[in-house]
């Protein structure tokens, strides 16, 4: 098939988005589909195999028409749209491409079939009016698996060797925040946790607060950096109430890592409480005291990361990228 592929971010950008359209052109690549990503990340015009039109504004309507007369795509897939996602949309409607549009906010256009990544996403797009079926994206498990775990790697973090240590390193992948961020105070309580060493694999204003409560900073990393990094810890925190992108989730659990976060939004769609991790129903009081204890309990931490890799891997990004085929062509279904 020819997909068009409409992402506000893609590669060589760092965020959930990109790192998800990244992962679907390299399942339809691999599966000999013809790809074109529109996105406005700046970057190279070609991405493995695939042409990338880089768009110059954020409502790129002609760019986006004249660029779809040309390609001739059999479908158009949309990956959380945002302002150019929408004016693409709108680009698209002449043409009677169908469409297929994952994660759209509530005041989009409502066109083709629209799917949501978690079923709590799902609700909040039903109550606005909007009907979307849920579609779950996938983890590359060849890229994240525990075989990556560095012991080195782990050690430093951990202090072992050290008076204070050794240490249980727990992680967090994703934007920092504001200071005064709700997600910031939680990771700095953390932080602060005997026998925890936070490492925070991300940006942002509040990197210094958290490295003032102990944290160590590594900022933003990607690819076997990340994957290394991801297996080298203990436990991975989530210190949002409601966050749909649940990539380094996926990715933890991938790699053998148990993870603590709260029971709500998309995370309860993934990790299993008490069997892959721990979740969490009352505040940061609680998210907190759940670190610690898995923290302080290595026979725990041990039982779910046993669990962690396998309710994954059924899930890979060949097979989320197969099911979009499917609602896009029934008879390419199999063809990733």
């Amino acid at each position: 098939m020819r997909i068009l592929l409409v992402a506000d971010t893609f590669a060589p950008a760092i965020d959930p988005v990109a790192d998800a359209a990244r992962h679907v052109t390299d399942a339809l690549v691999s599966g000999g589909h013809e790809v074109l990503v529109v996105t406005t990340t700046p970057g190279q015009g070609t991405y493995r195999g695939a042409t990338v039109l880089r768009t110059k504004t954020l409502l790129p309507v002609a760019e986006v028409r004249a660029a779809t007369e040309q390609f001739a795509p059999d479908a158009a897939w949309f990956l959380a749209p945002r302002a150019m996602g929408a004016a693409a949309m709108r680009a698209l409607e002449p043409s009677c491409v169908p469409m297929i549009v994952v994660d759209p906010t509530p005041l989009h256009p409502r066109a083709g079939t629209v799917l949501a990544t978690s079923r709590s996403t799902a609700r909040v797009l039903a109550a606005a009016g909007i009907k979307a079926g849920v579609w779950l994206p996938g983890v590359r498990t060849d890229e994240h698996h525990p075989g990556l775990r560095s012991t080195e790697l782990h050690d430093r973090w951990a202090k072992v060797g050290k008076p204070e240590g050794p240490l249980t390193v727990v992680g967090y992948v994703g934007p920092v925040g504001l200071p005064t961020s709700k997600r910031v105070r939680r990771l700095s309580r953390i932080a602060a946790l005997d026998g925890v060493r936070l490492v925070v694999l991300g940006c942002g204003a509040g990197t210094a607060t958290l490295k003032d409560a102990g944290a160590k900073i590594i900022g933003d990393s990607n690819g076997l950096e990340l994957a290394r990094a991801i297996a080298s810890l203990d436990v991975l925190v989530q210190p949002r109430k409601q966050d749909s992108s649940l990539g380094p989730v996926r990715k933890a659990l991938a790699s053998g890592v148990p993870v603590v976060a709260f029971d709500s939004g998309a995370t309860a769609d993934v990790v299993r409480d008490r069997e892959t991790g721990l979740l969490v129903r009352s505040g940061t009081g609680g998210l907190v005291t759940a670190v610690g204890r898995l923290a302080s309990d290595e026979v725990l931490r041990a039982r779910l990361a046993a669990n962690a890799r396998e309710s994954v891997s059924d899930r890979t990004w060949f097979d989320a990228v197969a099911e979009l085929l499917a609602h896009s062509s029934p008879r390419h279904a199999t063809a990733v």
